[in-house]
């Protein structure tokens, strides 16, 4: 219930943006916030689960507004099993999907900053209690490089809040954790980054 309402957020704010795309002064600066980009790619994570280390592979595309809103879609998982009590063959699972909200900030720039927040609903599967439905939310920030027009690096740290673990020997607290991540971005963005007017140019004519 709690990921379809966070999907149907997500949907309500694309349409909002579609609809009102024209440009519009803020105390933040002039912007037009139509549509303005596809982005796709992977990421890999590095972080512990219950002091265990491992790497997750996270798969996800997204539409861009503005040139620097990025609303879209992922999916998560870790890379292997892994054995959460080290010589015992007790192994576990983890994966998600849900939305992902990002902004680029200065995003002409070719090294610039990023804000990103992903939630969803996932499962996580323990060899010897079984499968158990998971909420996930996973707020980071980074750099993000611009290599190519079509081709981008990110690198960011955050932090993994996982709720409703309903395991005997697992807890919420073991499955969350902060993460490390590089991520290869593919995509196209079209149109021009809107910077703030300079009324300076008024009073000196």
């Amino acid at each position: 219930m709690r990921t379809k309402s966070c999907l149907l957020a997500i949907a309500f704010l694309l349409t909002s943006l579609s609809v009102f795309s024209q440009r519009e002064e803020t105390v933040l600066g002039e912007r037009g916030w139509g549509f303005s980009g596809l982005w796709g790619g992977v990421s890999w994570d590095y972080t512990p689960y219950n002091s265990v280390e491992a790497f997750n592979r996270r798969g996800f595309f997204g539409f861009e507004f503005g040139r620097s809103l990025h609303v879209g879609w992922s999916h998560f998982r870790l890379i292997d099993d892994i054995a959460l009590v080290p010589g015992e063959p007790q192994r576990f699972d983890f994966n998600y999907n849900g939305g992902f909200i990002g902004y680029a900030f200065m995003p002409y720039k070719a090294i610039h900053p990023t804000l990103n927040l992903e939630i969803g609903q996932g499962r996580a599967q323990h060899s010897q209690e079984g499968r158990d439905k998971t909420l996930t939310i996973q707020p980071s920030a980074g750099v993000e490089i611009n290599v190519f027009r079509w081709f981008r690096l990110g690198l960011e740290g955050g932090y993994r809040f996982v709720r409703d673990v309903d395991y005997v020997s697992l807890s919420d607290g073991d499955l969350s954790g902060a993460f490390g991540r590089a991520t290869l971005k593919f995509g196209f963005s079209w149109g021009r980054y809107h910077k703030k007017r300079d009324y300076r140019e008024n009073y000196e004519r």
